[in-house]
């Protein structure tokens, strides 16, 4: 089995690759084509597999066969784009090329042979050109990337050493896999844990492709890895669509990659780096609408023939299906894409040609006007419906199941700010950024703390308000340590702020309508999302959109000054700053991947020195004995089907893991309006996490119950 799923994990990174060389654009005006072009294929991957999954539950065939036939239809389809951009490549537009010749005149073989010798040339000439740019480049550009490379390297080990042991992936991630792939369908089932039926799928979604392709879930941490690394790849070009040079988007990339909540959440199965992924995707195509200088001078054009559209549509639609607080910014970098599409079509102007009027070429620069509006509009129009055709099944399921499209009221009133007061929205943000930067300092985070809770008082309202604070939780609480739900970002969300503001009074125009972008973005967050201990991972996405502010904020302090006297100075001063924050930052990076939690390499708690069992419990250590217990009687009956009883917070998924691979398993319990359990007397069986009681009662008359503390059983009389 683990053969099968590396071979697997192998044929999906080489699809990857191979969609990007077909997609990779052929303008020469386009920043980082080739990060570009993995960004394309991504979406256009990540959109695949959404409707893969929508359209075989529609047919209720969400199986194996199903999938593999997909994938394969796919790859076949990558094979010929890729055979069809190869011709292309090798035949220019002027009919010079080898297969122009080949139809045409001459030696066909030797020019096809003299035009593949000189690529190869082409090749090496780079290779050297990079070789030697690397061993220019100074000192502490190699120490940056080592560090990089020291923690990309670790946490691959965690992904693929770990076994899945994220608290809400026990809960609801992961056991909504499970009954999708035991119903064949997506649709909505009956359950008591109303998350597994209305919190956003689309991470899921492709994890479902690993599980029924793998059979099992030992490839289910790749998926955040590989998150992490598209989020710093979009970063990284975000930065030099910026005016970043290689200095800035170095430490773009460095920056996300020592941020404690990236390294933790990147071998683990939270759901919130592959949203951040997607933001980025789409942060990166709007930015390119303002960043090719090719267009502007396409004078006997009114639009470029391109395909932005498409991508911004399937990027929105994935971050729309996969965590709907991404959209708090792709909305404002939509606006931007969009105002910006339309300010450069009122200016769109033709040189005057001799012998016509100067009114004759007003009247026909306005047409040109109004036609490059219309297309603007009619992209906008293309890219929402795309979102809709993506996130559409999904919505209209939550619509009809709980009476509107953002699921039930429980759901929106726990997570969601519920009060319009400017003073009460004020301390919520305070609270989320002291939660944000955090810091084992103590007095500075109780100082802030209690200057939120003092301002709060001042102001007449309490600190913890129930309508901006989720559930029955208290600020402040402590984050800074190295914990996947929780951890803060001290270093990274500081250089990101600076960075932003550097923007915003420095410019040119483009960093400003970014900077007021992400800072709508954060607003937005403030004002619909409640504060919460967690609230951290929920702002991953700000955090991958501030580091390319940082980067290049840090590039301009290294390389910003002139070389007086009094320069000299402050350059010395900004090195040791950015050296400092360098220094903390890669501490910080290696102490998580260390002893983080509830994954570390070093330490009493390795994932080398425990079994698969105990790194899936590591969150709560003393109920694997009971669920073992449990579990092992259950499977003595060698049951069929087998009846779930467990409250909302309940630990779902080791049911599925422990029992026999062939039980069916259904929830006795459903909170989804219309969706009615079966009858416990169907069941062979009946296994119960917290909810003891309510077990108790629902187990037929005769049946032996047995209450372990916090996990319990009921079996039917012995020869039944």
């Amino acid at each position: 089995m683990l053969n099968g799923r590396v071979l697997l994990v192998l044929w999906l990174l080489i699809l990857l690759p191979a969609l990007a060389y077909a997609l990779r654009p052929g303008d020469g005006a386009v920043l980082a084509p080739a990060r570009l072009a993995v960004v394309r294929a991504a979406i256009l991957l990540g959109a695949y597999a959404i409707a893969v999954v929508e359209a075989a539950s529609a047919f209720t065939a969400l199986t194996t066969a199903t999938v593999l036939v997909a994938w394969l239809a796919a790859t076949a389809a990558v094979i010929a784009a890729v055979l069809v951009r190869c011709v292309r490549d090798m035949t220019p537009d002027d009919g010079t090329g080898p297969f122009a010749r080949l139809l045409g005149r001459g030696q066909p073989l030797d020019a096809l042979r003299e035009e593949l010798r000189s690529r190869r040339g082409a090749t090496r000439r780079t290779w050297r050109r990079t070789k030697s740019a690397a061993a220019a480049a100074p000192a502490w550009q190699w120490a940056l990337g080592c560090v990089i490379a020291i923690l990309a390297i670790s946490v691959a080990v965690l992904a693929i050493a770990s076994s899945p042991n994220n608290f809400d992936s026990q809960t609801y991630h992961l056991p909504r896999i499970e009954h999708w792939v035991q119903n064949a369908s997506v649709a909505v089932y009956p359950t008591d844990i109303h998350r597994q039926v209305d919190i956003g799928p689309g991470s899921e979604y492709l994890l479902t492709h690993l599980r029924l392709l793998a059979g099992g879930d030992g490839a289910y941490n790749l998926l955040q890895l590989l998150a992490a690394v598209g989020a710093a790849l979009a970063a990284s070009r975000i930065a030099a669509q910026l005016g970043g040079g290689p200095v800035a988007q170095l430490a773009t990339v460095f920056l996300l990659a020592t941020t404690p909540e990236v390294l933790l959440q990147a071998s683990s199965t939270q759901v919130d780096l592959v949203a951040a992924a997607w933001v980025a995707c789409l942060a990166t195509i709007a930015l390119d609408e303002f960043t090719r200088p090719g267009d502007t001078g396409a004078l006997l054009r009114v639009t470029a023939p391109r395909t932005d559209a498409v991508y911004l549509g399937l990027a929105l639609g994935l971050i729309a299906v996969t965590k709907s607080t991404g959209l708090l910014a792709a909305a404002p970098l939509l606006l931007v894409w969009g105002i910006g599409r339309l300010v450069r079509d009122g200016h769109r102007r033709r040189p005057c040609l001799c012998g016509r009027s100067p009114q004759r070429c007003s009247r026909a620069d306005a047409s040109r006007a109004a036609t490059a509006r219309a297309a603007t509009v009619a992209a906008s129009l293309a890219v929402l419906a795309l979102a809709l055709i993506l996130a559409g099944p999904f919505l209209l399921r939550m619509h009809q199941a709980f009476g509107h499209p953002l699921g039930p009221e429980i759901l929106r009133e726990s997570i969601g700010v519920q009060t319009a007061d400017a003073r009460l929205l004020l301390i919520n943000g305070l609270r989320i950024a002291q939660t944000n930067l955090d810091t084992p300092l103590f007095p500075l985070s109780d100082g802030f703390a209690a200057a939120v809770n003092g301002l709060a008082n001042l102001m007449g309202v309490d600190p913890n308000d129930p309508r901006i604070t989720f559930g029955s939780t208290e600020f402040p609480v402590r984050a800074w340590y190295p914990d996947e739900d929780r951890a803060a970002f001290p270093i990274t969300g500081l250089a990101a702020l600076a960075g932003l503001v550097w923007f915003t009074a420095k410019g040119p125009g483009l960093r400003r309508a970014y900077a007021a972008a992400v800072a709508v973005a954060f607003i937005g967050v403030v004002c619909t999302v409640s504060w919460q201990p967690w609230v951290n991972r929920l702002v991953m996405f700000l955090v991958v959109l501030g580091a390319p502010a940082a980067g290049l904020l840090a590039a301009g302090l290294v390389k910003g000054f002139a070389a007086t006297a009094r320069d000299r100075g402050r350059r010395r001063a900004a090195i040791a700053l950015v050296t400092t924050v360098a220094v903390a930052a890669s501490l910080a990076g290696v102490l998580t991947v260390a002893y983080g939690y509830p994954r570390r390499l070093a330490g009493t708690w390795s994932v080398f020195s425990l079994s698969d069992l105990e790194e899936r419990f590591m969150r709560r250590r003393e109920w694997l004995p009971q669920y073992e217990e449990a579990a092992a009687a259950v499977a003595a009956v060698d049951p069929e089907r087998v009846g779930l009883v467990q409250g909302n917070d309940s630990w779902e998924y080791p049911w599925w893991i422990l029992l026999p691979a062939d039980t069916e398993i259904f929830a006795l319990q459903s909170v989804v309006p219309g969706e009615t359990p079966p009858d416990p007397a169907s069941m062979d069986a009946i296994v119960c996490a917290e909810d003891l009681d309510e077990c108790a009662a629902l187990a037929p008359d005769g049946w032996e119950f047995v209450d372990l503390g916090t996990v319990g059983y009921a079996l039917p009389p012995a020869g039944s």
